[in-house]
């Protein structure tokens, strides 16, 4: 790999200030004596502990991108120091507007700012009570902004004892630190959940919190640094080692100029509820979305009895075994063609001869149905020839043509030639429009929007850029899809999706499930999951990490496919744990695709909860268990939504983040977390033969002595700070609920869907 690092200096005031005074930005430009000249480096504050800074030069332009939707506004914010021959200057960040978003109101928070030779930004706290002052973030001296290629480079100082958290969607554990990761998307299908990057989005967002060293310490606030652009990219979280710097994290941007939103506040949960004020709020995801959701890839394929008699008896085997089931995810089966492969948009009618008439069949159960949908076309497709004279697709220069690549087409591993369709081409999103309507006039009710990660694998290759709406910047013409970024495309089809069916029915809330994601694209998709995983214990266990990490990059209703996608089926132990532990998250669905020579459909090998009557029973108590507690998790989607709280959280998440037992290998590494922070704490049992482990009950202060409340017989008590071995037979994990908490339930069936 080419090594491209070629550092900025050489800047100078553009207007200068007096001390005192009250401005909304602080400009430099690079001087006559620079290497690299006509750039501006900029500082402002949109939010009082939010500043930003803006990077531009010379084919360095603002990242085009709509990621962020806080309005424009700049607060003031004051010269306290400044020292023009030395090249120095000190700022306050602004007078907090709402203690209860920052938590600013005991401490001083300052940016210096030096421009010698190299920029270098520090940002300090100081509490008032003691005048103790920490260093929250620092540039890296002498090595801070730098040009690669196309793009930008950026160097900070590490802190040796902090946690990293967020990124969106990565591998366990929990803690990011001591790891690089990619900033793009890919089609990871059976990825390993402790070791595969990149997964299938692109969240380039990473918190980093202290860890307390002692009981009732008061800690430096958390920031977090976010990136809006689409542009590919690299975050290295002190893995990478270089003297005289040492140990530093960097962000390597593909291209582009700099755009960097630092959030300071009062531990993850104000940084978390912060970036929600810059990026936008969870989406409200309606409650019939929040029950049982069933899939299975295999039913969907059978050629022979048609897929269409198979998945019309799903609502009567719901009632033979017992198991409410509250949605249908279609997937692409019945878009294929004679020999299997997808063509969007086209309906199979020998496995699908009256679709409409299925889906009214599942509704008349109560049962939601949402098909699955894919953003490319095969050369064999029926429409490609229209895209392909409308300029829909991709056009690559070097073979003046469009871009053709392989694509996913019929089994696992099956693959054709195929062109993604652009959809920041005015053809590509109304062909994609029509296609969601001709679905949505058959009765669906959402679309899963798969495959869309656009990871098309050359930089220069052209996408129209006719865009549907305002960015930060309007494009000329056609640019290339490095520049503009994969990604912009998923948050269009996305955003498609989200307006056909808010045109069709406008007085409900949209379903749209998707696989992959810029930041951008949530405001449109209110779902999502951890993709095509793998059956084992070990990707079981890992899953739980990438959850909580994904809910701190606000990607609120989420989960993974129960029992795994992909693999060998589950053994009865591994499901029933894997089910036990799914119904506590925001999205639970039991979705695989297993085929074998044997099977090709993989009809035969489909995750369902009733695969192994001997452990039915536990199942189904579990799914029972969801629904009862159906008013606990809307409670819980209403507050991501205003207050953008993880429906699940990681167990140092907002008052407890004091506690530093929580910070011990064996605790953080684990898999205990909160549904519902502060209320009920998850305890699930998630090794082969796990008939007991032991329970750390968290403090929120260093006196709390609050109770806990076992869920389960013979519902005993236990206190805060306490470490009890507990029993987690077949039939149960360990629930316990926190002293104080309010927990709504109802009925242990369907209330929303079904009468």
């Amino acid at each position: 790999m080419p090594i491209v690092e070629r550092e900025l200096s050489g800047f100078q005031l553009i207007i200068s200030p007096s001390i005192g005074d009250s401005i909304t930005s602080f400009s430099l430009v690079s001087s006559a004596e620079s290497i690299y000249k006509n750039f501006t480096y900029r500082i402002s504050f949109p939010l009082p502990n939010v500043y930003r800074i803006l990077l531009t030069g010379p084919d360095r332009t603002r990242p085009l991108q709509d990621n962020v939707v806080l309005a424009p506004s700049e607060s003031k914010f004051k010269v306290i120091a400044l020292d023009t021959a030395k090249c120095e200057a000190t700022f306050d960040f602004p007078s907090p507007t709402s203690e209860s978003l920052d938590g600013a109101e005991r401490r001083r928070r300052q940016l210096h700012l030096s421009w010698k030779e190299h920029i270098i930004l520090t940002t300090y706290e100081t509490f008032l009570s003691t005048g103790q002052q920490f260093r929250l973030l620092g540039d890296l001296p002498n090595r801070s902004y730098a040009l690669t290629e196309h793009g930008v480079m950026r160097h900070w100082w590490v802190e040796t004892d902090n946690l990293h958290l967020g990124l969106g969607e990565k591998a366990a554990p929990l803690d990011l630190s001591n790891r690089s990761f990619m900033n793009h998307g890919s089609d990871s299908a059976a990825y390993d959940a402790y070791q595969t990057d990149p997964l299938y989005k692109h969240t380039p967002y990473l918190i980093s919190t202290p860890r307390p060293r002692s009981e009732g310490e008061e800690l430096p606030s958390t920031y977090a640094i976010y990136h809006p652009t689409n542009a590919g990219g690299e975050w290295n979280v002190r893995r990478l080692h270089d003297d005289p710097w040492g140990y530093f994290k960097s962000y390597t941007q593909d291209y582009g100029g700099l755009e960097e939103w630092v959030l300071v506040g009062k531990g993850v949960e104000q940084v978390v509820r912060t970036f929600a004020e810059v990026v936008g709020r969870p989406r409200l995801v309606g409650r019939d979305w929040l029950g049982y959701l069933a899939s299975g890839m295999g039913l969907g394929e059978s050629d022979d009895p048609p897929a269409q008699e198979l998945l019309s008896t799903w609502p009567e085997l719901c009632r033979k075994y017992d198991i409410p089931c509250s949605a249908m995810h279609l997937s692409s089966g019945y878009t294929a063609d004679k020999d299997g492969n997808r063509c969007v948009f086209t309906m199979n009618t020998k496995r699908y001869p009256d679709f409409k008439g299925m889906v009214a069949h599942f509704h008349k159960a109560g049962i939601k149905v949402v098909p699955n949908v894919k953003p490319y076309v095969l050369r064999t497709h029926p429409h490609y020839k229209d895209l392909h004279s409308s300029n829909a697709l991709f056009y690559d220069p070097y073979s003046k043509a469009p871009v053709v690549t392989r694509i996913w087409s019929a089994g696992v591993g099956d693959n054709e030639k195929g062109s993604w369709v652009d959809m920041t081409s005015e053809e590509g999103r109304r062909w994609w429009a029509d296609g969601v309507k001709s679905l949505i006039d058959l009765g669906v009710d959402g679309m899963w929007d798969d495959n869309n990660e656009y990871y098309l694998h050359d930089d220069s290759f052209v996408c129209a850029t006719s865009l549907p709406h305002k960015f930060t910047s309007s494009p000329s013409g056609p640019v290339t899809v490095g520049e503009i970024g994969r990604m912009i495309n998923t948050e269009l089809v996305n955003y498609v999706s989200h307006t056909a069916l808010e045109t069709a029915h406008p007085t409900r809330r949209t379903y749209v499930l998707t696989r992959s994601g810029n930041v951008g694209a949530f405001k449109y998709a209110n779902s999502t999951w951890s993709g095509d995983n793998y059956t084992s214990w070990h990707n079981l266990r890992g899953s739980q990490a990438i959850q909580l990490n994904a809910g701190m990059s606000l990607m609120q209703s989420y989960g993974s496919d129960i029992g795994g996608f992909g693999g060998p089926l589950p053994g009865e132990e591994m499901f029933v744990r894997w089910v036990q532990l799914g119904v506590t998250h925001s999205r639970f669905c039991i979705h695989s695709f297993k085929p074998n020579q044997g099977d090709l459909s993989g009809v035969g090998a489909t995750n369902t909860p009733w695969m192994y009557p001997a452990v039915l029973p536990i199942v189904r108590e579990a799914i029972k268990w969801r629904y009862e507690h159906l008013p606990f998790f809307n409670s819980l989607m209403w507050e991501s939504h205003l207050r953008a709280t993880p429906t699940t959280t990681w167990l140092g998440f907002g008052p407890f983040a004091s506690d530093p037992a929580l910070y011990e290998a064996a605790i953080l590494e684990g898999f205990d977390a909160w549904l519902g922070n502060g209320r009920i704490l998850v305890c699930p049992a998630l090794f082969e033969g796990q008939l007991t482990r032991e329970v750390y009950f968290p403090k929120a202060c260093i006196d709390d002595k609050s109770l806990y409340f076992d869920l389960n017989a013979p519902y005993k008590a236990y206190k805060a700070g306490d470490r009890v071995v507990i029993a987690t037979p077949l039939e149960h994990m360990g629930l316990f609920a926190r002293e104080g908490a309010v927990v709504p339930v109802g009925k242990r069936y369907h209330t929303v869907t079904q009468k």
